[in-house]
This record gives C-alpha cells, structure tokens and sequence, in this order.
C-alpha cells in the first residue's frame, strides 16, 4: 500500500476513534430497567439539556432505580456530574428523566444508570 493511501486509512480511523469513542449512556450494574432512548439539545448560554425514557420490563413492577449525568467539554474532559438522582420505573409503562447542565460549555454527556437503588 503507498504511503498516501496508508495515511488517509490512518486518517480515517482516527476520524473515527475520536467521533464515536463515548457512549450516551452505560449501565452500573444489572439491566431491569433499561434506556429506551436519550434526545439532547444545546441551549443559549453553552448548556446541554438531555431527556432519557426508561422502561422496565416487568410488567405491573415498581422498580427504583437511580441515574447519574456526566458532562464533558468539546475536548472530552469531565466538565461536571450531577449526584445519583432516584427514578421509579412502574412495569411495562415509560419513565422520563431531563436533566440540564449547570455549567456552560457541555457538549457531549453519558447517562449512567443503576438498578441498585440506594
């Protein structure tokens, strides 16, 4: 392979690596309650706001679970986290958390969320 065509695959992958490398969300520990979907919006000011629906699977269930937000910065360093907020997640039906940076400057975050509610 030439060395152009070496650097532009290199390029590429890097491109990649650097696009895709930070989940929106991650998981603390089992998966009764799971992430169904997570919608994010830039405010005025530099602020992030997320809105997150839960669902737990078990039907007629009353699970509390509890979540925590970590907000980056462009270049990806830790800009704040909010403490672990309790959610309850009624069987079969959703549940929705929106959260909002209180920092300006986020631009990227991960939802974590716990099933061992505390």
């Amino acid at each position: 392979m030439s060395h152009i065509k070496m650097a532009l695959v290199l390029g590429v992958c890097l491109f990649l690596a650097a696009c895709g490398g930070r989940p929106e969300y991650e998981y603390a520990d089992n998966k009764d309650v799971r992430i169904e979907k997570i919608t994010s919006r830039s405010l005025e000011g530099g602020f992030l706001e997320i809105t997150a629906e839960l669902r737990n699977s078990s039907k007629g269930a009353v699970h509390s679970s509890r979540y925590q937000i970590h907000w980056f910065d462009k270049d990806g360093f830790l800009l704040e986290e909010t403490s672990w907020r309790p959610v309850r997640v009624t069987g079969g039906a959703p549940a929705y958390v929106r959260e909002r940076s209180t920092r300006p400057g986020a631009k990227d975050f991960t939802l974590v969320l716990s099933n061992e509610a505390r």
